[in-house]
């Protein structure tokens, strides 16, 4: 399907790595880049501010849903928050102490922040006491995305290159859950569609309720989990993409019902969960390596799809006055803003 996006001009000299959106009525669309750069737009392409926040790349960029002012980057191994009515300087920063950050998130109650890292560590932040919380260690490889369960407090998971997904309570600073990855998707049948690649988890994404993980692999694939209950049980893999999915997402205005994938090969999909899961479903626990999770499955046809010209390093959903967007950050200087038939 073909769409065209909007594309914001001028507050960028680098690789776009990051973007965000803030919540508030004015909406502004928050870009990272390469080399510390950071910009501020408005939905219409007007840049608003764009500074230098250090010698790093802004790796991820995270807005608050409390607070539709505040908003958090990593720069390298630091964390930096920002308050938009006042950019001259940081609210806040932290120190990783470790290698460097590729995603930052909030938990449901934005009393903690984690950090997933290029040492595989995880670092947790007390936001409220202003200090390290606690840090996760157990990945083999580069940690390259994380996030907090909304329905379980002190739950939380991380996927890395070690082809895991890891389910941890942070409060006691613990694992309770690991899945290989390697395990699911293989079609022994259909080999010829398979890509051989490594099962690398390039992102995770939590729905908004908290009842679906969904998560995108080096391998061009989609696993979507049930989410709802302690341990992540194995629903079904979705398959489209030709090269890695380097993305997922779950639109907040969506509830549970849509997942958005972007990859390395430039296809931007929008899958409808509802009908996904309606038809061909895989029941399995993951943490206990059922067979089941390696049931046979075709390739498949998102709800909608954007064919990209450049490989998405980030995306993320808002809505603006009623109208659904999709806002990418690629391998251009250029972020874009695309409307979605919603």
């Amino acid at each position: 399907m073909a769409f065209e996006g909007l594309k914001f001009i001028g507050g960028h000299n680098y690789t776009v790595l990051s973007i965000a959106v803030t919540s508030a009525s004015n909406a502004r669309i928050i870009s990272g880049a390469e080399n510390g750069e950071l910009a501020v737009w408005t939905p219409d392409g007007l840049n608003l501010h764009k500074i230098c926040i250090g010698e790093g790349d802004v790796t991820s960029a995270l807005c608050s849903f409390l607070y539709p002012e505040i908003f958090y980057v990593s720069c390298g191994n630091k964390i930096y928050g920002y308050d938009l009515r006042q950019m001259n300087m940081p609210l806040c920063e932290f120190d990783s102490k470790d290698e460097e950050i590729n995603q930052i998130v909030l938990n449901k109650d934005e009393t903690y922040l984690g950090s997933a890292n290029d040492s595989g560590n995880i670092n947790i932040f007390n936001l409220t006491a202003k200090k390290i919380h606690t840090v996760l260690k157990k990945h083999s490889n580069i940690c390259s995305s994380i996030g907090f369960f909304p329905n379980h407090s002190w739950s939380m998971v991380s996927g890395a290159y070690d082809s895991t997904l890891i389910q941890w309570d942070f409060k006691k600073s613990r694992s309770f859950c690991m899945i290989n990855l390697e395990e699911f998707g293989t079609l022994l049948e259909d080999l010829d569609s398979f890509i051989v690649s490594p099962s690398f988890v390039h992102s995770l994404a939590i729905s908004c309720m908290g009842n679906y993980l969904a998560c995108g692999t080096e391998n061009g694939l989609v696993h979507v989990f049930d989410s709802s209950r302690k341990t992540l049980h194995f629903k079904k893999t979705l398959r489209h993409h030709t090269q890695g999915v380097s993305q997922v997402h779950f639109p907040k205005f969506s509830g549970d019902q849509y997942v958005v994938s972007g990859g390395n090969d430039g296809r931007i999909c929008l899958w409808d969960l509802n009908q996904e899961l309606s038809h061909g479903v895989a029941l399995a626990n993951g943490c206990s390596g059922d067979e089941q999770a390696n049931a046979t499955q075709s390739i498949h046809t998102p709800n909608f799809e954007i064919c990209h010209d450049e490989k998405v390093n980030w995306l993320t959903t808002c809505d603006i006055n009623g109208s659904k967007y999709l806002a990418i950050a690629d391998n251009s200087s250029c972020p874009l803003l695309y409307k979605l038939p919603l």
